[in-house]
């Protein structure tokens, strides 16, 4: 029986983070080009671990949260994508609902992963027993992160300013 929690598409593999996967992860969060409209800091591998650890447990805790995002190729790890909850303490109108979220490294930077691996992962989300409203913020100065957003059916919702400075929130409903 194939694994539910496992997506194939022309050129990915979205997995369930494997021990394997964690180089690749603590790699892309120690680049600061990757970090740059995220919070602006890297992380350490120390400090990685427990991001790492979390999107693991979350599988197990709630039968959903972040994919590994895999080449299927050459068996690269490119990043994370899926969903989460955030308890970002932003309103009612975000807190709520599952939060969308994914993360790349610089090597699968413009080549159209992200929105590939994240129509996939909604499409998996849309099917399952986690469907619903789900949320995305982003810096509102990063282009391509809104493309993604956008083309995976997400519309502006309002804007924040928080501790991460000026934010931009969105809705996708379905």
């Amino acid at each position: 029986m194939p694994d539910s929690r496992r997506i194939e598409t022309d050129r990915l593999i979205l997995r369930v983070p494997e021990m394997s996967d964690f180089n690749g992860f603590a790699a892309m969060w120690a680049d600061e080009g990757v970090n740059r409209y995220i919070s602006g800091k890297t992380f350490s591998r120390k400090e990685s671990w427990p991001k790492f650890a979390a999107n693991v447990g979350r599988w197990q805790l709630l039968g959903y949260g972040e994919w590994s995002v895999i080449d299927r190729a050459s068996g690269a790890y490119l990043g994370q994508v899926g969903f989460f909850d955030a308890d970002r303490e932003i309103g009612a109108d975000f807190d709520k609902d599952h939060e969308a979220g994914w993360v790349l490294t610089p090597a699968a930077h413009g080549k159209g992963v992200a929105t590939e691996a994240m129509l996939a992962a909604h499409a998996w989300l849309d099917a399952s027993a986690f469907a619903g409203r789900t949320v995305c913020m982003m810096d509102p100065t990063y282009a391509a992160t809104r493309r993604v957003a956008v083309k995976c059916g997400y519309v502006d919702l309002r804007r924040v300013t928080n501790e991460m400075g000026e934010l931009q929130l969105m809705e996708r409903v379905v």
